[in-house]
């Protein structure tokens, strides 16, 4: 059996047609997982970690503080906004959208889950426990096989507190590496491709040994051909013997087209962590396979608004755009996290001529898994300002009760440069297309943001929008061409 892989920058995922129906192989119980690996410098044996009861009281004493915090910020939400009222009930030249906007200004507070309190507190106190059996273990070099991936990679790094971690290793593969980063480079993509590999195996009940794998139109950096030959060497270490490449939008043009019953003209949009890739396809009808006729794309993605996001709204909190002996390229290497020299340019730094509480701060995200976290934060934040005026998450893994908050105007600042870059392209698009009205089907991590959807509908008025999973769009084609191509 062959199975489809969608190696993404931000997520990855695989599936396989099995008995003419498409089956996703799962991760921990989910059907993707976050493309991050962590390798601790000593490994410990985390079955032998339990709970005490004195661990439950200092867990529910966190629980009671982080209310106690989430009570005291609201309290002074609601003293700000009926400040706000009063000003406009003595303004006679205020309106209603005066007064609108002006409580927009300010972010409710918002209070996590006790089930999300209670892990955050677990995970201190793992990270103690953590501590104190390193301290007793051997040293032990890095080994590929204790490797711990997705979201529990981050948490991982933050609770052993020494280790490794390389978040979104894809869109390091076209950019110029020494021999040394590369072979590294390369043994961090075989570890994941060999996770999938058996991760599939196991479900699905038998060897899997090949695979047809998803890759951007246009790689980040300028070596596209260097990026897929570090994937092969990669998927061949992984122990596939049979691997195949397919363009993601030319993927997902080949899933939609396996459900449309009728033929017509699609422009797939595929708006990745990292890149962007447009397919113009002929699709439907009783011919195999779509035709795909021209494709475009673009090396930018979710990744540059979470940095943008990150720059305009968090990083203010750590100096930036305040302190004068703070320039840009501080707060830019301590955003890239997927960057590995740019962050090690930010844990090289010296802060201590800093004023407070700037100093204090970026000491303490420069401790080990500390900007990973943040980074994590500002992503939840773009995703939730998608749906919502107002946003806000709790840092206090940098300082007690600090706070950030964000905007939908925050937002669209964050995003601007990616939206310049995603509507040119658009443009571009629109004037090859020479007045066709193909259908829309958009797919990726970005292509359910109001703020995508609505450029997209700006420049394509008279085009309909075909419904499309964000998320699988492009995995369910790798596995349909993987069951074509299979030997």
């Amino acid at each position: 059996m062959k199975i489809g892989i969608d190696f993404g920058t931000s997520y990855s995922c695989a599936a396989a047609v099995k008995n003419g129906q498409i089956e996703h192989i799962m991760f921990s119980g989910q059907t993707q997982f976050r493309t991050s690996v962590f390798f601790p410098d000593k490994a410990v044996d985390l079955t032998g970690f339990q709970l005490t009861a004195r661990n439950e009281q200092e867990i529910s004493e966190a629980i009671r503080a982080a209310k106690a915090s989430y009570a005291k910020r609201l309290a002074e939400y609601k003293r700000d906004i009926a400040t706000i009222e009063a000003l406009a009930r003595s303004d006679e030249q205020s309106d209603a959208s005066d007064l609108a906007e002006r409580r927009a200004m300010i972010a409710k507070p918002r209070l996590s889950s006790d089930q999300d309190l209670r892990n955050s507190a677990i995970n201190a106190i793992k990270r103690q426990w953590l501590s104190d059996q390193i301290s007793s273990a051997k040293d032990a070099d890095i080994q590929l096989d204790t490797a711990i991936f997705g979201e529990e990679a981050i948490d991982a790094l933050f609770i052993y507190e020494s280790g490794r971690l390389v978040q979104s290793p894809k869109s390091m593969l076209g950019f110029g590496l020494a021999k040394p980063q590369r072979s590294y480079i390369t043994s961090i993509v075989t570890r994941i491709l060999k996770h999938i590999r058996e991760q599939a195996s196991e479900q699905l009940g038998q060897q899997i040994t090949q695979a047809t794998l998803g890759r951007p139109v246009r790689f980040r950096g300028s070596m596209g051909e260097q990026a897929v030959q570090i994937l092969q060497e990669a998927a061949k270490e992984a122990g596939f013997d049979n691997v195949d490449f397919l363009p993601e939008p030319s993927a997902a043009a080949v899933g939609y087209h396996a459900r449309s019953p009728s033929a017509h003209t699609a422009l797939i949009i595929d708006i990745g962590g990292g890149t962007t890739d447009i397919a113009l396809a002929e699709v439907g009808g009783n011919t195999p396979s779509p035709t795909i006729l021209k494709t475009w794309g673009e090396p930018k993605g979710g990744t540059d608004v979470d940095l943008g996001l990150s720059l305009r709204t968090v990083m203010p909190l750590f100096g930036h755009g305040t302190c004068a002996k703070l320039l840009a390229p501080v707060f830019v290497d301590a955003a890239s996290v997927s960057d590995l020299n740019r962050q090690k340019n930010f844990r090289d730094r010296k802060f201590r001529h800093i004023d407070p509480p700037y100093a204090s701060r970026l000491l303490a995200l420069q401790q080990p898994g500390v900007t990973v976290r943040l980074n994590r934060d500002v992503e939840k934040l773009k995703i939730e300002l998608s749906q919502n005026q107002q946003s806000e998450c709790a840092i206090d893994y940098v300082e007690p009760l600090l706070v950030a908050r964000a905007t939908q105007a925050g937002l669209a600042q964050g995003a601007e440069k990616f939206m310049r870059s995603f509507v040119a392209l658009l443009h571009q698009v629109n004037e090859e297309l020479h007045s066709n009205r193909p259908v829309l089907f958009l797919t990726g991590g970005m292509s359910q943001a109001t703020y995508v959807i609505a450029a997209v509908k700006q420049v394509f008025p008279d085009c309909q929008f075909a419904p499309a999973n964000a998320s699988l769009g492009v995995v369910d084609g790798l596995a349909v061409h993987a069951s074509m191509t299979q030997e």
